[in-house]
């Protein structure tokens, strides 16, 4: 099939062709192609960010206005381009490496996970309605759309 697009033809995202083989403890092992970008600058920009993205999930770990998984999540999707070293260790983390895992195999969220997610949501729009009255009403009602967007997306994951 030919493409008008010479890019279309292909994954437009260069990749090296190296596999490394992930293993989680109690997950079974998986080998998959490695993404590392082939630009230098783009791999430094990815793993800078996936460092930012770590710290912030740590710092999340202890505030709970911060949430953990999306930033260990980005944090993992930035490692996978940027550094094997890096994504090969958050995979294999005891504590992040389990969810991340689950994440990229099946897209899959712990029950407890949705639970905790819901219930912060729900007291976080609660508090934005008994809080910001008047001017700033508006401001609660787009947090309170988003967060149900959020849950109802969030509903349709399946169970880690």
């Amino acid at each position: 099939m030919t493409t008008k697009y010479p890019q279309d033809a292909e994954n437009s995202l260069p990749t090296n062709n190296i596999t490394s083989t992930i293993d989680s403890g109690d997950t079974p092992s998986i080998t998959q192609t490695s993404q590392i970008h082939s630009n230098r600058l783009i791999r430094w920009l990815f793993l800078f960010l996936g460092t930012l993205f770590f710290v912030l999930g740590l710092i999340g770990v202890v505030l709970p206005v911060l949430p953990t998984t999306p930033f260990v999540l980005l944090a993992a999707a930035c490692w996978a381009k940027g550094s094997d070293k890096f994504h090969h260790w958050l995979v294999n983390h005891r504590i992040f490496g389990k969810m991340v895992t689950d994440w990229q195999q099946k897209r899959a969220i712990p029950r407890y996970g949705k639970y905790l997610a819901w219930t912060m949501m729900t007291a976080s729009c609660v508090m934005l309605f008994y809080r910001l009255q008047g001017d700033w009403a508006w401001l609660a009602w787009v947090t309170a759309a988003v967060c149900l967007a959020t849950a109802i997306w969030m509903a349709r994951l399946p169970d880690a």
